[in-house]
């Protein structure tokens, strides 16, 4: 009977890890960094984050949307909870986790400068 009431209670604590951590996989702490492969401001601010070291210091994923579908829809996505109308966003384009949408080269680089 013990036995019984223990493995419950495992199985419980299991279930409600798993719906617990799932419910915490939708709010990444990395920054995105949307880009395009041939966009010469995207390169801007790559070389300017590897120039900074910003990849060792922040996390940060890099994703290309020009042959990536997936990518850009994400980043269509992201506009979108930001309550910015797709069709007038590009690259580079930031997303942080706070829901901030940064665009353009200019723009991302200060707002990387300050979380340094």
């Amino acid at each position: 009977m013990v036995f019984t009431i223990v493995l419950v209670l495992v199985i419980i604590a299991l279930l409600v890890t798993i719906v617990y951590g799932s419910g915490n996989k939708n709010k990444s702490s990395a920054l995105v960094f949307f880009y395009g492969n041939t966009c010469p401001h995207c390169k801007d601010v790559d070389v300017w984050m590897r120039e900074n070291n910003v990849e060792k210091i922040l996390e940060i994923q890099k994703k290309e949307v020009y042959d990536n579908a997936a990518n850009a829809l994400e980043l269509e996505k992201a506009a979108k909870q930001c309550g910015l109308a797709t069709d007038s966003i590009g690259v580079p384009f930031l997303y942080t986790p706070e829901e901030i949408c940064i665009m353009g080269t200019p723009d991302i680089i200060d707002y990387l400068e300050k979380q340094l």
